[in-house]
């Protein structure tokens, strides 16, 4: 298993968005530097500089699911379309009946690698979530290129026993494409704080073709995709 020489932050070491009501830059800074002075006492060595702007994204991620969340939760699906337009895709949960996950584009995201997301059962929005491809930046990228070496081709079966991905906490098909995905849990392949995942779509025969990791950067529930 690959490990990182950074320092490993727990969960729960800074206050969630939802318990600050500030919208101006000031309120971001300052909340950076308590957190880089949280983190400077216990051991952990990060640049101040991309950690206010690590805890700025969050703040701002935290806030664009908490002013949408009370027009989106319990309500039909169509109230999703109607909030963020065409859909990109909808995966059908192949172990759940009437529950689906659906994918939109995320306005003014430039490297189109954020998606908003939100899980329907029976009809009704349960789940609302922002995500975002190679949260992790540079590393990644180097950890999916490594994935890809070992796992382009294989099956379901093979791909679970690579890496310790283990069983898949979701099995989804594409409504569009008729595509199996398997989602499993990686949290612990990074020093990310937040749920994450490794997302491997397989071809018409059931062999992988493609490998995304995904970390989550705001959701009504602590871990989205789990059960």
């Amino acid at each position: 298993m690959r490990t990182t020489k950074r320092c490993r932050c727990h969960e729960g070491a800074f206050p969630s968005a939802d318990r600050f009501f500030w919208r101006v830059p000031a309120g971001a800074v300052i909340l950076g530097v308590a957190a880089f002075l949280v983190l400077a006492a216990a051991g952990c060595r990060a640049h101040p500089g991309s950690l206010v702007t690590m805890l700025v994204s969050d703040a701002v991620n935290d806030a664009d699911v908490k002013d949408r969340r009370d027009l989106l939760m319990g309500k039909p699906e169509t109230a999703a379309d109607s909030m963020f337009g065409s859909r990109l895709e909808t995966l059908v949960d192949v172990d759940r009946q009437g529950v689906s996950m659906i994918f939109y584009p995320v306005k003014g995201d430039l490297l189109k690698s954020s998606r908003y997301i939100v899980e329907v059962e029976n009809g009704v929005i349960v789940v609302f979530a922002k995500t975002k491809q190679n949260i992790d930046g540079v590393e990644d990228l180097i950890h999916n290129a490594s994935l890809e070496k070992k796992l382009i081709g294989k099956s379901p079966a093979e791909c679970s026993q690579e890496d310790d991905l283990g069983a898949p906490l979701r099995t989804l098909r594409s409504r569009e494409k008729n595509q199996l995905l398997c989602v499993y849990d990686v949290r612990n392949w990074s020093d990310f704080m937040g749920a994450r995942y490794c997302v491997l779509r397989f071809d018409g025969r059931d062999r992988c073709q493609s490998v995304a990791l995904i970390g989550v950067s705001a959701s009504t529930r602590k871990d989205p995709i789990r059960r």
